[in-house]
């Protein structure tokens, strides 16, 4: 079960990471591929927050592709990492949500209904992911 959750965090919370790391790097290019709303269906201050959300995620989204990789070489660590990662993406998925909420709720434009669905799609799997490393962490280490 572990080297499969640990290969599940490579692949999966990488490429989180990796589309961060292309909306930290170009922002336009994030957007024409999808990652981040397009200028023209969101409002000047979303599309600012999710710029500065991305510089912030390069610090905290790479703790469960670390204990993934930690998982698969079986380091001693990897409990503690992935106990670590778990709760930031729990944290993280649901800030983002309370958010986007709040920008809604205030009239901001926010993306298309289709954006929407996707990334309120992702913070729903990072809390699943995130509730599942946490448990298979304190399990480890209890």
């Amino acid at each position: 079960m572990q080297l499969i959750l640990g290969w599940l965090l490579v692949i999966f919370p990488g490429i989180l990471f990796i589309g961060q790391l292309i909306s930290s790097l170009n922002f336009k290019l994030a957007q024409k591929l999808g990652l981040q709303e397009k200028p023209e269906t969101a409002d000047a201050i979303l599309q600012r927050a999710e710029r500065y959300t991305a510089y912030w995620d390069l610090v905290t989204l790479i703790w469960l592709p670390l204990s993934g990789v930690l998982m698969i070489i079986n380091h001693s660590l990897w409990p503690v990492v992935s106990l670590i990662g778990g709760a930031i993406y729990f944290d993280a998925s649901g800030r983002e949500a309370a958010k986007i909420l709040s920008f809604k709720h205030e009239g901001i434009s926010t993306g298309t209904t289709k954006e929407q669905k996707l990334f309120f799609a992702t913070y729903i799997i990072m809390t699943i992911v995130a509730v599942i490393v946490v448990i298979f962490s304190l399990d480890h280490l209890l």
